[in-house]
């Protein structure tokens, strides 16, 4: 009898750590586990937390949609060109400032983190810039140089501590804001469809550019041409700097400044009361038309 007992206690023990099941020695199945789990959803923004946002997507574009230098036609236009991007770079970075200024931090999660990382970066940059926008009398090499510095350090311009796509990362009321806030969407492609070049009419007076010394002539050009308009419009020079994807840049110099005008096929604008048409843009050529405005 003891034998039994002893037989039986050693059964239950085993049966213990293997897990026994019912006749047949089959283990009965474990009970399934049941879990849930459920994630509370951000509470959407207000209306004037997605207007903020706005507001400071707005200032601080030139994080993420900075100016871009122009092109380096190397011609009697260039330090202007060059002049006015500095200025450009300039005022995009005085922007972040001044218009952040205007916010109100505690009506935004983590606003007075965000305005000064990126008003901090900005001013740091900022101050450079101004100093190279500032040199008025500076060769032409010499502000290549200062374009090539700055549009390097845009492309590397970072907030001074708490980024903003961080905080759409981590804060989903900050994410829905970021959605509905029109300047805080992606900039536009730069990459954009070249205007097709069309066929090229004939020119009242073909390619005599002498024909433009009365002020009154249509004439067919080609990029660099020079040409001839009365003294009496104040320009010592009248420049065709580039002609491609369906546009004529044309440039004139004063005694005192310098200007110039993009035109595509149809426009026009007037200079110191010249009218010039681009009666049409080919490739590599165009039809242009000056008469008084």
């Amino acid at each position: 009898m003891r034998k039994d007992v002893r037989l039986g206690a050693a059964t239950l023990v085993l049966c213990g750590l293997a897990g026994c099941g019912g006749p047949g020695g089959t283990a009965s199945p474990a009970a399934p586990t049941s879990t849930t789990s459920s994630t509370t959803p951000a509470p959407p923004p207000t209306a004037s937390q997605v207007e903020w946002l706005d507001q400071f997507c707005q200032a601080t574009a030139v994080f993420t949609n900075p100016p871009q230098p122009p092109p380096d036609l190397r011609d009697e236009f260039t330090a202007m060109d060059l002049e006015f991007h500095l200025r450009a770079v300039d005022t995009a970075l005085d922007t972040v400032s001044h218009q952040t200024n205007t916010l109100t931090a505690d009506e935004f999660p983590r606003g007075r983190e965000l305005i000064d990382a990126y008003t901090g970066a900005a001013k740091e940059l900022g101050e450079r810039v101004t100093e190279y926008a500032n040199q008025h009398n500076a060769g032409e090499d010499v502000l290549r140089e200062h374009v090539a510095e700055t549009t390097s350090a845009l492309e590397a311009l970072e907030p001074d501590g708490l980024d903003l796509a961080d905080l759409v990362a981590e804060n989903g009321t900050v994410a829905q804001a970021h959605e509905q806030a029109e300047h805080c969407r992606p900039a536009p492609d730069r990459e954009t469809t070249p205007a097709a070049p069309v066929d090229l009419p004939a020119a009242a007076d073909g390619g005599n550019l002498a024909a433009c010394e009365d002020g009154a002539c249509e004439v067919l050009v080609s990029p660099s041409a020079v040409v001839p308009v009365p003294r009496r419009y104040g320009f010592t020079l009248v420049r065709v700097r580039s002609i491609g994807d369906g546009v004529a840049l044309i440039g004139a110099k004063t005694e005192g400044g310098a200007m110039t005008s993009p035109l595509t096929n149809g426009r026009s604008t007037v200079m110191n009361g010249l009218s010039v048409t681009a009666v049409a843009v080919g490739e590599g050529k165009a039809v242009l038309r000056f008469s008084p405005a």
